[in-house]
């Protein structure tokens, strides 16, 4: 590779993580940017229910002759607590997936403090239930839909996964995988806003995804980077073990040298090379979509 190359995606790695560590919206503004150039066609702003924020963005290729597996995305931000994000933030995520024929819904939620975890969850399962119902009209497939996430996005998108009081059984028939970028899956509270955010749970462990794990839900892809101080290692560690202790179907992937931030940023077009991410999340979505079975 050479020095400008390198350079390239050096200052690039840098302006993301600066913006994603609530530092500068920079970085955003740039792999945002660059995902304009590709060919897609954005639908902005679709409202999925009543709220104000109740708004989705949605992505598709374009050119499509059939029905495109859908991809719902849920960014992170510790539920509201760290950092709000938006939906137009991720614009690259999107880009990272239209590019290879997937249609992508990124939505805005409620967020912590204005609500707690309750009123969150309802508003990812109002998106799951609106895209059942629509995105048929948009040249999306109903019934091959994946739930993606990053560290409490992917919280939430295991969530719908792995408790099914959360969808109804007409709208978790299409779920098709999981896939979780760096997500908090079995955690202690140990942060105050938790205490508050979770306070309608009476047990700590109905908060958790891993609780709810019985083997019957959908292949789950795991991404977890070593140099993550964000989020424990343990989370990722031990949900595979509970999803192969139930005899479920799980891949999990583990990255030297990437951290909280560098494993969704690896998603952009500057450094969608650098890492294997990208590659490995696209690996997980066609052999899914060519047969139910993954090699755990």
């Amino acid at each position: 590779m050479s020095v400008f190359l390198k350079t390239i995606k050096g200052i690039s790695l840098l302006f993301i993580v600066l913006s994603l560590s609530a530092c500068d919206n920079m970085g955003l503004w740039f792999v945002n940017g660059l995902a304009r150039f590709s060919d897609y066609e954005a639908i902005t702003d679709i409202s999925y229910a009543k709220h104000p924020l109740n708004k989705l963005d949605l992505y598709r290729p374009s050119k499509q002759t059939k029905p495109l597996a859908t991809i719902i995305f849920f960014y992170g931000g510790c539920w509201g607590n760290c950092q709000t994000f938006s939906k137009e933030d991720y614009r690259f995520v999107a880009e990272s997936l239209t590019s290879l024929g997937y249609l992508v819904v990124i939505p805005d939620y409620r967020h912590y403090p204005a609500v707690h975890f309750p009123k969150i969850i309802a508003d990812a399962s109002s998106v799951v239930k609106w895209v059942n119902e629509s995105i048929a009209d948009y040249g999306g497939d109903h019934q091959n839909i994946f739930l993606m996430g990053h560290s409490s996005g992917a919280h939430i998108a295991a969530m719908l996964t792995f408790n099914k009081q959360y969808l109804s059984s007409k709208n978790d028939q299409g779920l098709r995988g999981f896939i979780g970028l760096a997500g908090a899956y079995d955690f202690k509270w140990d942060e105050p806003y938790q205490f508050e955010l979770f306070k309608a749970f009476k047990d700590p462990a109905y908060s958790q995804p891993i609780t709810f794990v019985d083997g019957h839900e959908p292949p789950s892809l795991l991404l977890h980077g070593y140099d993550d101080t964000t989020v424990k290692l343990s989370n990722i560690v031990n949900l595979t073990a509970q999803i192969k202790l139930k005899k479920g179907q799980v891949h999990s992937i583990y990255y030297d040298n990437i951290d909280h931030v560098e494993i969704i940023s690896s998603l952009s077009m500057p450094l969608r090379h650098q890492f294997t991410v990208h590659q490995d999340i696209i690996k997980f979505l066609t052999l899914h979509r060519k047969t139910v079975n993954i090699e755990p």
